[in-house]
């Protein structure tokens, strides 16, 4: 036995015997939440069981990924001066310069440690790093690489932060950063070192405006950087120049222009391949028109593709809007196409609204019809979008119907599903079903809500840019895995007030696409119910919704 192989044993055993250890503990727990579900955008099924008591938690989930049999398991004990994790942990490594996506973290498993010295927040980890087979439903690991792991962050000055980033394993990552905030929209950041044993030089300006917004950042790396010596996740880093420009001249115009390069790594190879996209847009309302145009000239495995987006719509009354796009696209390899799509929106009730959409291309015409439907049963929907899809250069436009669903059954049982356009156009779906058993230990009737649940609660939203609600978002607070309602919202529990690491995982949204952090802070407190809640913003960068 080599000796990855005998550390990855006697960490597996290690896990085991700690988790039964404590089982006597999780037995008298008094919160259980059981979740499961299928997924096309995941290739898997699978379910986890989750166990909250006093000042612990533990997980431990299993299921089938690309038909190939995976599970993982976690035991965390939390103190009021750290948090302790025993087998998988999921790590997140965003830097300061990531000013146009986040999301970046690695799976490992072993022991670590979350705590603070001083006002600096320090995370350790000695085991293995470990592919991360992507799925909601449960963390499929595998371990793989030895690694010593030391993540460091805090402030210098006022208005400077400091943070550092090592990895040691056969491929080191040693990434520094410092970065400015004059607390009045303008932010600037550094970041060098190495990443998986390439080069890595990173700045950035981000500057918030009333009258416009600014986010420019220069990458230089190594061919093959990564952040970390993974096989998944596979997240796309960008590279060289990177600007964003969105102008606000009056409240009824907007536009914006930028451009953005990337680095895609390949699955199971070293070699990234290198894409860009321009884009340019524009925002009216007249006369009570809102109107849009959009251009996109991408550029994916040395094929290139420009195409347009013109939109126009109305409200027509208080219950019905109208509107009408008209889309083109032209390939290096193929000839020009165009759809003209038309759909009208009618509010029936507060409950109640239907759609009519019409695709005409070709001079053929497609006919389709949605709606929605809200009540405290149930939220569901069904309507025609359409998304802009660059890796597929032929025909980059993609009209689908999505559909999306969340029912609440008896007790705490909660049932959601949608369906998506996956990054190559096609078609997928995911369904999810999850519930809380909760028990009563010392306690007297009445009292499970306070002394079980807790009094302080961290409460948020996933928005879009649009400032659409984002549900099925995927969100890691600590080591905590949560997913937005419907409506966008997501809501944690707890006894003490405390902060916790906030992660985004952009590529394990629910409802799928592709899409970058906008704003959203590192850490999140838990207060008392009245507290203004956490806002985040992502947006989509695979689709031209419309």
């Amino acid at each position: 036995m080599n000796l990855a192989k005998h550390i990855e044993a006697r960490l597996r055993f290690a896990v085991a015997i700690f988790i039964m250890a404590t089982a006597e503990t999780c037995l008298r727990a008094q919160v259980v939440e059981l979740s499961g579900g299928t997924s096309t955008l995941y290739q898997s099924q699978g379910g986890t069981v989750t166990v909250h008591g006093k000042g612990y938690s533990a997980a431990a989930g299993a299921g089938m990924i690309n038909g190939q049999f995976y599970s993982g398991a976690q035991f965390v004990k939390s103190t009021e001066r750290a948090s302790f994790i025993l087998g998988t942990d999921t790590i997140p490594f965003d830097l300061p310069t990531d000013v146009f996506e986040g999301g970046h973290y690695l799976t490992a498993v072993g022991l670590g440690m979350r705590t603070k010295v001083d006002s600096a927040g320090v995370y350790t980890f000695v085991g293995e790093t470990s592919t991360n087979f992507n799925s909601p439903f449960f963390a499929g690991t595998k371990a793989e690489t030895p690694a010593a792991i030391l993540f460091a962050t805090g402030k210098v000055a006022p208005q400077w932060t400091a943070s550092t980033r090592i990895i040691i394993s056969p491929l080191v990552t040693i990434i520094h950063s410092f970065a400015y905030d004059s607390e009045d929209g303008v932010k600037f950041a550094i970041s060098g070192g190495v990443g998986s044993g390439q080069l890595y030089l990173a700045s950035s300006l981000a500057i918030t405006h009333p009258l416009y917004d600014l986010k420019a950042a220069y990458i230089e790396s190594g061919g093959k950087f990564r952040r970390a010596n993974v096989a998944v996740p596979l997240t796309a880093e960008p590279d060289r120049d990177n600007v964003l420009l969105t102008i606000r001249p009056a409240k009824w115009m907007s536009l914006s222009a930028g451009r953005q390069n990337y680095l895609t790594p390949v699955y199971q190879s070293p070699n990234n391949v290198r894409s860009s996209v321009n884009q340019a847009s524009g925002n009216l309302e007249v006369a009570g028109f809102g109107l849009s145009a959009m251009i996109f000239q991408s550029t994916y495995n040395n094929t290139g593709n420009v195409a347009t987006a013109y939109s126009a719509g109305r409200a027509i009354g208080s219950r019905v809007h109208a509107q009408a796009t008209y889309l083109t696209s032209k390939s290096d390899n193929s000839q020009k196409t165009d759809s003209l799509i038309t759909n009208l929106q009618e509010t029936l009730t507060p409950r109640w609204s239907i759609s009519q959409m019409v695709n005409t291309s070709d001079g053929h015409n497609t006919f389709g019809f949605g709606g929605s439907f809200l009540s405290n049963f149930a939220t569901l929907s069904a309507d025609y979008q359409t998304y802009y899809v660059p890796a597929r250069i032929d025909a980059p436009f993609e009209e689908a119907l999505i559909v999306n669903a969340q029912i609440h059954l008896f007790g705490r049982l909660t049932l959601n599903g949608g369906t998506f356009v996956g990054p190559d156009g096609r078609l997928l779906y995911t369904t999810e079903a999850e519930g809380t058993v909760s028990r009563e230990v010392g306690a007297t009737s009445g009292a499970l809500e306070h002394h079980v649940i807790g009094g302080m609660v961290i409460r948020g939203r996933v928005l879009d840019s649009s400032g659409q609600p984002v549900m099925g978002a995927a969100l890691l607070i600590d080591q905590l895995p949560v997913y937005t309602d419907s409506r966008g919202y997501f809501y944690v529990r707890e006894r003490k007030p405390h902060e916790h690491p906030l992660t985004v995982l952009v590529d394990q949204f629910l409802g799928g696409g592709l899409y970058r952090v906008v704003s959203a802070p590192s850490e999140v407190k838990s207060n008392t119910s009245d507290q203004a809640e956490t806002v985040i913003l992502v947006e989509r960068i695979t689709s031209a919704r419309r």
